[in-house]
């Protein structure tokens, strides 16, 4: 748990840095080389579809991602309700849907974007509510 806070709050940062994976990974300390490593989380950064920033994160082995940025933090989830579903949202909005794929998903948030575009929002300009981020 405290691994993922801490991972958390440096990949808010992420659009700063050039950064395109992270790795949750533990270590048995009786295990010498490579053996030692278990994976428990990859995850690659793409732009975010709503905010444009570089700050979403997609572990593709569970069907999960989100944005860390402060002001976006759009997410998707496979759903523990309904296997084979997929729930996504924008928290700003209090938007909720479903999608079927992965790509629908990202589909719908990309679909925000472009409505926030569309009222007012510079293309090519990141979404922000805060000043200086």
């Amino acid at each position: 748990e405290t691994a993922w806070k801490v991972l958390r709050q440096f990949l808010k940062k992420s659009h700063l840095m050039s950064l395109r994976r992270s790795d949750i990974v533990i270590w048995d300390v009786d295990i010498i080389g490579e053996k030692a490593m278990t994976v428990l989380s990859t995850m690659h950064c793409r732009d975010c579809p709503v905010c444009k920033r570089r700050t979403f994160w997609m572990d593709l082995d569970s069907f999960s991602a989100m944005c860390t940025g402060n002001a976006c933090e759009a997410w998707i989830e496979e759903s523990t309700v309904e296997p084979g579903v997929i729930d996504l949202g924008w928290p700003p909005t209090r938007f909720l849907k479903r999608a079927e794929t992965i790509e629908d998903a990202i589909t719908e948030l990309a679909k925000i974007g472009a409505e926030i575009e569309a009222a007012g929002n510079t293309p090519g300009k990141e979404f922000t509510s805060f000043p200086g981020e």
